[in-house]
């Protein structure tokens, strides 16, 4: 069975070979890899929480939060869309907020 420090050993695993892979990608065809890195660190932290919620360990709302906020922008990105990371943030920290409380209202 899987536990938090091994998730979190295949999630830094997977980050560096995407950064490796993207810079690589980069330099070798000169292209800029930035929408593509932020777009897979997006997708390792959300599957990270995903295994967790599943395995039954606590997510980290944390790194949920950023992966939230590197998935907008490396999908922005590829479809040609610049988002203005403070504007994406604000946004995030709101549905943040409303989801908590709708947990809450939920549980009772």
């Amino acid at each position: 069975m899987a536990d938090n420090k091994t998730l979190d050993s295949l999630a830094w695993g997977l980050f560096i070979i995407l950064i490796g892979v993207g810079w690589y990608v980069g330099a070798a065809y000169e292209m800029d890899t930035g929408a593509y890195i932020a777009l897979g660190v997006g997708l390792i932290l959300i599957g990270l929480n995903l295994a967790r919620s599943q395995l039954g360990i606590k997510i980290s709302k944390f790194s949920l939060f950023v992966g939230l906020v590197a998935l907008a922008i490396g999908v922005a990105g590829i479809l040609g869309y610049a988002l203005d990371l403070f504007l994406t943030v604000i946004i995030l920290i709101g549905l943040f907020i409303i989801g908590e409380a709708l947990e809450k209202l939920l549980k009772k």
